[in-house]
């Protein structure tokens, strides 16, 4: 599955790191127990994180299990590390430890009542799978919070219960503070202590510190659909509402019709899942401005941060330009190519690929700046044809350079190769040996070139998901819907109907006289 961690990010609320106003004064606490936890507890209602903070979906649900357990069995669980800022507290460090309590507390494990207020639509089927699986885990392995609730003062004939009802009694989770005097000094503590224990990826590290940036606002605004954590909190209201219907209309085109696994339909969503895509919707939301992104997962180095936006006008102006990008790519708007995401975005197997993806916007920007479409639609059956049969090409390419910016501005200038080659007429059979000759493109020389099958191997006999959604995915495309005037795939998200006759010329608008096609085929092809 592919979002198979659970997402704990509504259970402490985000809070703007620089809000407080000093320490509160008087002793520091040293624990936090259950009841500190519980909804009526005082202490939760001041527990936040900061809003660079990185979002809480990284643990698998036998990691919240796990965690669950550990505290009843009196286990050693680190110290969580907080700071303290006016009447706010923020979780500097452990936010997935203090989240699987509370968690468990509440029994939201993604899809409960803080999750659907917080989340909204933006809650997906892959979040609400696996949070059924966790709280099914937990019930099996130790039951449910409210269970042990009901056992207070009850004689408990189970052994490991009794224990359990004692140590929810008097448990606790230690605690270390931050003593920094400043927003910006305690910053640099969470950045130094979660860098240390777990590398943050480049695009990750971007923008958690670039929060307050265009590129950053917008990806996080359409990575929710328009809800969660307002980082545009400070705009004006109908500035505020303007991106939050833009990133609600970017949502939808991304990922909808929602995804599933097993692949069964060829009415796919662009974009994959949406499950836990900050990242990739962060580097979509800057390729799509102009905006340079770290070239690799392992690079150390982030390009700069852009300007804060102060009034919200330049975070509109970054999810206009996406929302025109993504029009050009796979919607039904006039003049849009109506890229099949099979074709573009995924491999052999089903699963998504974020950089192939991107490179397809850039490659439809270039053909649109270069008003090629026409010249595209003439070859494109011919092109979609040979891309779905030489998958590897792409698949090479970004093993070769990598995830990052590297890779994919290599994959658009393929697509673009590729295009100008059948163009000008080269035949499919001499295509491999004019890339090979372009030093960018050596790697495809390599003389055992995996098969396409090699992506979805399996053992056993039991089918995987990965093998079914291979076996879908190969007859579907053997016998697609068509464009009837260029002859490439359709998709559902980006059907037109074309009256065979004109009207003008007397045509009826009965199905005898309709046919499918894409937008730009539609509009700009036949005219």
């Amino acid at each position: 599955m592919a979002g198979a961690t659970v997402n704990l990010d509504a259970l402490i609320p985000r809070e703007d790191f620089e809000s407080g106003a000093g320490s509160s004064g008087g002793r520091l606490r040293e624990t936090i127990s259950l009841s500190d936890l519980e909804e009526t507890g005082f202490f939760q209602r001041t527990l936040r994180k900061p809003d660079f903070q990185r979002e809480t979906t990284h643990w698998k649900p036998a990691a919240v299990c796990d965690l669950v357990r550990a505290y009843l069995d009196g286990h050693l669980i680190p110290a969580v590390i907080l700071w303290q800022s006016g009447e706010n507290v923020f979780v500097i460090d452990g936010a997935h430890r203090i989240s699987a309590l509370i968690a468990w507390i509440r029994d939201d494990y993604g899809d409960g009542a803080a999750s659907n207020a917080k989340l909204g639509r933006s809650l997906t089927n892959d979040q609400k799978k696996v949070a059924d699986r966790t709280r099914k885990l937990i019930k099996k392995d130790i039951g449910s919070y409210a269970e042990f609730k009901g056992l207070v003062d009850q004689e408990i004939q189970d052994p490991q219960k009794r224990r359990w009802v004692n140590r929810i009694g008097t448990g606790s989770v230690e605690i270390q503070w931050v003593t920094a005097t400043s927003s910006k000094a305690a910053e640099d503590s969470f950045f130094k202590i979660n860098q240390a224990a777990q590398p943050i990826d480049p695009t990750e590290r971007m923008v958690l510190q670039t929060r307050t940036s265009p590129n950053s606002i917008a990806a996080r605004c359409i990575a929710r659909g328009g809800k969660g954590h307002k980082y545009w909190a400070a705009f004006e209201r109908d500035t505020q509402d303007e991106i939050e219907s833009l990133g609600e209309r970017i949502y939808e085109i991304l990922y909808e019709p929602p995804h599933s696994a097993p692949i069964t339909s060829t009415d796919l969503p662009i974009a994959g899942s949406g499950y836990n895509a900050l990242p990739f919707v962060f580097e979509l939301v800057s390729v799509c401005n102009n905006v340079a992104i770290p070239s690799g997962q392992k690079s150390k180095s982030i390009p700069d941060a852009l300007p804060t936006d102060t009034d919200g006008l330049s975070t509109l102006k970054f999810l206009t330009s996406v929302a025109k990008k993504l029009e050009l790519l796979t919607t039904n708007t006039s003049g849009s190519l109506g890229l099949h995401p099979l074709v573009y975005c995924y491999s052999a197997n089903g699963t998504f690929q974020p950089n192939a993806f991107l490179a397809t916007i850039d490659f439809a920007g270039e053909l649109d700046r270069k008003k090629q479409k026409k010249e595209f639609s003439a070859v494109r059956k011919r092109f979609e044809t040979y891309l779905v049969k030489n998958r590897t090409y792409v698949s090479l390419t970004m093993s070769r350079l990598g995830a990052g910016a590297r890779s994919l501005s290599r994959v658009s200038e393929l697509y673009w190769s590729i295009f100008v080659l059948m163009k000008d007429g080269v035949e499919d059979e001499k295509i491999l040996g004019h890339l090979t000759a372009k030093a960018e493109f050596a790697h495809l020389k390599q003389l055992e070139v995996p098969p396409p099958g090699s992506e979805y191997e399996t053992t056993g006999r039991k089918p995987s998901t990965s093998s079914k959604s291979a076996a879908f995915i190969r007859l579907a495309l053997e016998t697609p819907t068509r464009c009837a005037i260029c002859g490439a795939i359709v998709h559902a998200n980006s059907v037109t109907f074309d009256h065979i006759e004109r009207v003008r010329e007397g045509g009826a608008s009965n199905a005898d006289n309709l046919q499918p096609t894409h937008p730009f085929c539609n509009s700009g092809v036949k005219s």
